[in-house]
């Protein structure tokens, strides 16, 4: 009961969050008792305390956050800075919506049902991760939210960049995306490749160009996030 209790708390203000959460999602609805109906369907209770989370959660930092610099001879607001961080927050975001707890890997060789024999073989073991990425590694989450856009949506969103002059699938664009996330958080890369204009660089022998905006994470997101609760 404590934990249903706890997964529930943003029920206990309801009105206020949904606030938050419509001032976040406005443009997506008709009006005001659309956006009731969508949020009376989604299905439990637990459900409906994360979608108002969520949703407030990247109102209050993201939709209308800023990042400001308060540092002598420097730029009161630098757009990359505000960027780079809106976008590590909505990747954050789509990996706390997964219902799968986090595993880690020796827990699961051990768990596996056909019972790995140690000690392992390299081979054996490469593979053994490559199952384990797919199944609990965080860029499956990424791939399952953009996987959750409309057909018209993916295709769209996959033409804001070519990989080696070529549009990818929705899968290796959300991969490319979270990649970008990645650098951030692992190498503190800002994330150029989201500006107000075309990028390109260069990756061994691929090139990559993208025309990416901060906008569009924002729409595809918004979308993104409207979809996985709506089923």
């Amino acid at each position: 009961m404590k934990s249903t209790t706890r997964n529930c708390r943003y029920l206990y203000d309801k009105d206020k969050f949904l606030g938050y959460a419509y001032r976040a999602l406005r443009s997506h609805f008709k009006s005001y008792e659309d956006f009731i109906k969508y949020f009376n369907a989604i299905k439990t209770d637990e459900k409906k305390s994360l979608f108002l989370k969520t949703a407030s959660f990247y109102l209050f930092l993201v939709k209308d956050g800023k990042w400001c610099v308060d540092i002598p001879g420097s730029d009161r607001e630098i757009d990359y800075l505000d960027n780079s961080l809106k976008y590590i927050v909505i990747f954050s975001l789509i990996e706390s919506l997964s219902d799968n707890r986090h595993v880690d890997f020796y827990e699961y060789l051990v768990s596996k049902k056909e019972r790995v024999v140690f000690p392992v073989d390299k081979e054996h073991l490469r593979s053994l991760y490559k199952r384990y990425k797919v199944e609990f590694g965080s860029i499956r989450r990424c791939v399952s939210f953009f996987e959750g856009l409309s057909t018209e949506r993916q295709n769209e969103l996959a033409s804001k960049v070519k990989i080696g002059g070529k549009k990818p699938s929705i899968e290796n664009m959300a991969k490319f995306l979270y990649n970008l996330r990645s650098r951030f958080v692992h190498n503190v890369e800002l994330i150029h490749h989201v500006a107000n204009g075309k990028t390109i660089s260069f990756n061994r022998a691929s090139v990559t160009e993208s025309s990416l905006r901060i906008s569009d994470i924002l729409d595809f997101f918004e979308e993104g996030l409207i979809a996985y609760f709506g089923n």
